[in-house]
């Protein structure tokens, strides 16, 4: 089982062992998941399963996705997305993380203040669970753009020091985390760490944070020698 003492190389690790299991019983809930988004009538439509392997006792999100209206001709499967998420707690303290093996290994840790701030600011939907929050958020800001922050886009940064130094700016707005990476001796590859504090939309930032994330990403268009 995992626990919150455990390092990341740990966590990782346990995470990917379980990944072959997690693919066999998201897979076998895609029909059930089907029917259930074709009986909803709002898009985009989520349906999520809650799932402890009883091998480790660890639990997890399995949840599908669909911004499309099913009907005569399309594949219905192929436009469903789909994921699994695994539910961490530290005494009273509950994280929602997610995983990744881009290169190099990462875990995504949702804290429940970044998922709060996500669905006031955001979603708006008081009524939402954690649960349901976390699941909005991954399946709608899918592309995150890593991007460097300083003084103007966070002004509690020193507070922080070096862990502050990058943000996300997601389809939805902008996400403030922690970030790191720790390396163990006789692993070949560190495991990369963002840890989500809180969310902003962009409409709710002030003047000089948005100049500030435009700077940033004129920055990537300068590198093109545009």
């Amino acid at each position: 089982m995992i626990v919150a003492n455990m390092n990341l190389h740990e966590v990782y690790a346990s995470l990917m062992d379980e990944t072959p299991k997690l693919t066999w019983k998201r897979d076998a809930l895609l029909g059930k998941a089907v029917k259930q988004i074709k009986k909803s009538s709002e898009l985009p439509a989520f349906v999520m399963y809650d799932y402890k392997n009883p091998s480790s006792n660890n639990q997890y999100i399995i949840y599908f996705y669909t911004e499309h209206q099913f009907g005569p001709g399309r594949m219905v499967h192929a436009t469903v997305m789909s994921d699994f998420l695994f539910v961490m707690f530290d005494g009273n303290k509950r994280f929602v993380i997610k995983w990744t093996d881009q290169g190099i290994p990462e875990v995504h840790i949702l804290t429940s203040h970044f998922l709060q701030r996500y669905k006031e600011r955001f979603l708006k939907q008081p009524d939402l669970t954690a649960n349901d929050v976390a699941v909005r958020y991954l399946s709608r800001n899918s592309t995150m753009r890593p991007m460097n922050i300083d003084e103007r886009i966070n002004k509690h940064i020193k507070e922080y020091g070096e862990y502050a130094g990058e943000g996300f700016l997601v389809q939805d707005g902008f996400c403030f985390k922690l970030s790191g990476e720790e390396k163990v001796e006789g692993e070949q590859q560190p495991v990369r760490a963002s840890f989500y504090t809180t969310f902003m939309p962009l409409t709710e930032m002030t003047d000089s944070q948005r100049e500030a994330i435009f700077e940033e990403c004129m920055k990537d268009v300068d590198d093109l020698g545009y």
